[in-house]
């Protein structure tokens, strides 16, 4: 079930999925992903960090010194907030061309949720990351639910992006997964 997020990118071509449950109540789990997000805040932790340096430094490599770094933070902060259902529920998306390490990592034009939603320029790839919290039941905690999913607008950008998540899905997950440990920690510290 893809929730919110699948309204803004109803067929993905590419996307994950990563759940945890965590034992305390919705609004505490909540509560702590707000505070994780804020800009400035402790983020999602010192190897994510890494891990988009890394990405910084290869697209730098790639596309000359020039290209900016894409850190925790600007990623952040290059999503844009397309949907909320507090404390359920919320829906970044970004429009893009990944696959070329930096030299597009977002559309300036591209400012709200309609625009996001009405963008359809060959050549690139729209993407959805969403967080979803609900009871569960049977622990008595949250359920929490990131998902990635991501639209490519024609042939070529499905092509490129398919090398590219080939590369870099295994990276993704790895973050995915060292959020929710960190969201883990944040709850129950």
């Amino acid at each position: 079930m893809s929730g919110i997020a699948g309204t803004y990118v109803p067929r993905p071509h590419f996307g994950s999925r990563y759940q945890t449950v965590i034992p305390a109540p919705l609004e505490t789990v909540w509560t702590a992903w707000r505070t994780m997000e804020q800009p400035g805040g402790e983020g999602w932790g010192p190897v994510v960090r890494a891990l988009f340096a890394l990405r910084g430094w290869l697209g730098r490599w790639k596309n000359g010194r020039d290209q900016a770094s894409m850190t925790e933070n600007g990623l952040r902060s290059g999503f844009l907030l397309l949907a909320e259902d507090a404390p359920r529920e919320i829906v970044r998306g970004i429009v893009g061309q990944w696959w070329t390490m930096g030299a597009a990592n977002g559309r300036p034009d591209v400012t709200d949720a309609r625009a996001f939603a009405a963008f359809d320029e060959p050549g690139y790839a729209k993407a959805t990351f969403s967080m979803r919290f609900t009871p569960d039941p049977a622990t008595g905690g949250t359920k929490v639910v990131t998902e990635t999913r991501v639209l490519c607008l024609d042939d070529t950008a499905r092509r490129a992006m398919g090398r590219y998540w080939r590369l870099i899905r295994p990276f993704s997950g790895l973050v995915r997964l060292l959020m929710l440990r960190r969201l883990r920690q944040r709850a129950l510290g």
